[in-house]
């Protein structure tokens, strides 16, 4: 028999059942639209740094024009948790195309790159940090409002971890995880390990679908960015040189 390891009281956990390709709307929708009991920890981001280099050039192709980030309010301090380097990579692209400002921490970048991430995050400059389990391990970030499990963790461990990340000091936090029906075991080990059921979290159909034009747009031009940047290149050599390493 496993013993159960309660999470504090003062969070909120919840799910979001929906298929695994339509999850970004919803995302977007949820950090516009916190609740009101971690909308109170928005804050007013500074300016970010600007470049001190010329950005790389990209090819010549369309790139519809990014949403403006005054024009949309900043969700508060949010953790989003995710599974492979490239997804939060691609989450970090898209959430910026849409207005929100957000970083990505995860094992692909250099030292300076992660440490840069982490500045912003915890300065507030960038209120939403997207990091796989390794690139968060080990971070004490203080006054996270809300964590989003993109990728449902594959053990009660990675969920207790991760959305311990919120809710400290008696303050309240919220975790929302994204589930789809491969996840229902999964919900269940975690619900046992924990002593409670997560509850299911509503969102306004038609409101989330008010934006979906703007994440459709941001989803292309996030992919598009990746694809310029050889992202997956990167990874395939980095796969490689561990498979040669492992003979």
């Amino acid at each position: 028999m496993t013993d159960s390891v309660e999470t504090v009281g003062t969070l909120k956990q919840h799910y979001l059942l929906v298929p695994s390709h339509v999850r970004e709307p919803y995302l977007f929708y949820a950090l516009c639209n916190p609740p009101e009991s971690i909308a109170h920890m928005r804050v007013a981001p500074p300016e970010p740094p600007k470049p001190s280099r010329k950005p790389k050039k990209v090819n010549k192709a369309f790139r519809p024009a990014k949403v403006d980030e005054d024009s949309v309010k900043q969700p508060p301090p949010t953790m989003i948790f995710v599974s492979k380097p490239r997804t939060a990579a691609y989450l970090a692209k898209l959430l910026q195309t849409l207005g929100i400002r957000a970083t990505a921490l995860h094992s692909r970048l250099k030292q300076r790159e992660r440490l840069n991430s982490l500045n912003l995050f915890r300065s507030r400059v960038v209120p939403v940090l997207i990091s796989t389990d390794v690139g968060a391990r080990g971070l004490d970030i203080a006054d996270v409002a809300l964590v989003v499990n993109w990728d449902f963790p594959s053990a009660p461990e990675e969920y207790t971890h991760r959305v311990g990340r919120t809710a400290r000091a008696g303050r309240n936090g919220m975790a929302i995880s994204f589930v789809t029906e491969r996840d229902e075991e999964k919900i269940h080990k975690v619900e046992a390990r924990i002593g409670t059921s997560l509850t299911e979290l509503s969102l306004p159909e038609d409101k989330v679908l008010e934006g979906l034009n703007a994440v459709s747009t941001a989803k292309r031009i996030a992919n598009m960015e990746l694809h310029d940047s050889e992202f997956g290149k990167r990874e395939e050599v980095h796969a490689k040189k561990a498979a040669k390493l492992a003979n």
